[in-house]
């Protein structure tokens, strides 16, 4: 039986229905910028402020650099291999199949869990405003629904919405920033008004919103020419979130007259400051901004994620409906339907936004973790891909980058989990969970696919 058969995804004349190329490099860019900046930059600035005071521009460059270096061994390999789903393909054909499936379902409940944070999140923002009472989690179950209105039309109308809302938020952070910088001296200081601690401090919280460069890497058979539009949008992408991090952040702390305790307290402090030079519309346009913050972190998980589920699906690990692409779409829409189901049910269980930010967190850095070390297996495993990619590290770098990036994701892992112990448990019993179904499947597959086996040892999907 041929894949395409299998899977339930041939087309006319017994082709292979491949999935819809619909994001370009624009589209790849606000995935980037919705999916790292979310509504961190309005709810964290008064604290990255409270700890580096005028320095935190090194806040903020040292964790964007850090950010950067650790996903490099993931840029390389997108670049080589951009398939959907790399999460579990990376990691299952450059260490072996079951390491691929726990990063999947790391990165799985991490991201679902990043959904739920902002769907309640927007959710208690949104409450307040409605003519009548709804309560916040019952609204934060409507929301992914709403969303997934939108994926039935398509993968190209979700990624349009994405550029037009990542398109409101820079635009509405970078008029507080060019007004609150005109007619004022900024200053990008050394001074550390709480020493060397507080800008560590500074830079953990900042690294905290530099997350979430990982999904443009999901979507590599739906972007146009992947191979260098998956590096290109990671690059002009961090690019825009380094300079409107360091602008807004500057202006910010000129625009108070710094004290650590006044300063930290503050609930709204974008909108506090931002009511000192901007008229009453530009502050309710800055206000909207935090809406449209929460909204493309949401699309860009919601759009990179279901694909893990679908990769796995390909091999078998998943059952094969969630491998099936909608003929009409052209997307893994059952896969779509399983990651929105799986969020209401992570909305439903009570825990609060604090809680699933460290789930968040933590699932991403384990992936991003396993894949650094996949990547330096890369050159060896596929020389060929390698030598063609367009983004491409010597050996050397590459082991030394790998290194410094699960040094830094287990070392930032540790941290969070002394905050948060029960998350290291609930991590740990899902992989548990995951490893002994991983066991029963391949059982299952073996008795009953003699071609499973050989299928691990070819990249699925297509190049342009």
């Amino acid at each position: 039986m041929n894949p395409a058969s299998r899977n339930g995804t041939a087309g006319d004349a017994g082709q292979e229905l491949r999935l819809g190329r619909s994001i370009g490099l624009a589209g790849g860019v606000a995935l980037v910028v919705g999916g790292v900046i979310g509504m961190g930059i309005y709810a964290l600035i008064a604290a990255v402020a409270a700890q580096a005071g005028s320095a935190l521009w090194i806040a903020f460059t040292l964790a964007m650099v850090v950010s950067a270096v650790g996903v490099a061994p993931l840029i390389q390999i997108a670049s080589a291999l951009p398939r959907a789903g790399g999460g579990y393909l990376y990691t299952s054909r450059l260490l072996d199949p079951l390491t691929g499936t726990l990063t999947s379902s790391w990165a799985i409940l991490g991201g679902a869990s990043s959904t739920a944070m902002v769907a309640l999140g927007m959710a208690g923002y949104a409450a307040p405003y409605l003519p009548f009472a709804l309560p916040v989690r019952v609204l934060a179950v409507l929301l992914p629904l709403v969303f997934f209105a939108f994926y039935l039309f398509g993968l190209r109308l979700a990624a349009s919405l994405q550029m037009i809302l990542a398109a409101q938020l820079i635009m509405a952070l970078g008029i507080y920033g060019v007004a609150g910088a005109a007619g004022r001296d900024l200053t990008l200081s050394f001074d550390l008004p709480r020493g060397a601690g507080g800008l560590i401090m500074a830079t953990i919280l900042c690294y905290s919103v530099c997350m979430g460069f990982q999904v443009v890497a999901e979507m590599g058979e739906e972007m146009k020419n992947a191979r260098r539009n998956i590096p290109l949008a990671l690059l002009f992408g961090g690019g825009i979130l380094l300079v409107v991090y360091i602008l807004v952040g500057t202006v910010f702390i000129s625009a108070v007259r710094y004290d650590f305790e006044t300063v930290k307290a503050m609930t709204a402090p974008l909108m506090d400051t931002g009511r000192l030079f901007l008229p009453e519309f530009w502050v309710t346009f800055l206000s909207l901004g935090a809406l449209s913050a929460g909204l493309t972190s949401f699309n860009a998980g919601a759009i990179a994620l279901p694909r893990e589920l679908f990769s796995q699906a390909r091999d078998g690990v998943m059952p094969a409906f969630l491998g099936r692409i909608d003929p009409r779409t052209r997307t893994p829409l059952n896969a779509v339907v399983a990651y929105f189901g799986f969020t209401i049910l992570l909305v439903l269980l009570g825990g609060s936004i604090d809680f699933y930010g460290v789930m968040t967190a933590v699932g991403i850095l384990l992936m991003t973790a396993v894949i650094a070390v996949a990547a330096v297996r890369l050159p060896g495993r596929f020389p060929e891909r390698h030598a063609a990619a367009w983004f491409r590290l010597s050996g050397f770098w590459l082991r030394v980058i790998a290194v410094f990036s699960v040094l830094s994701c287990l070392g930032f892992v540790l941290l969070v989990l002394l905050e948060l112990p029960v998350v290291g448990a609930i991590y740990l019993g899902w992989t548990l969970l995951v490893a002994a179904y991983y066991r029963l499947r391949v059982g299952w597959l073996e008795a009953r696919d003699a071609d499973w086996r050989a299928r691990l040892g070819r990249i699925p999907g297509s190049d342009e």
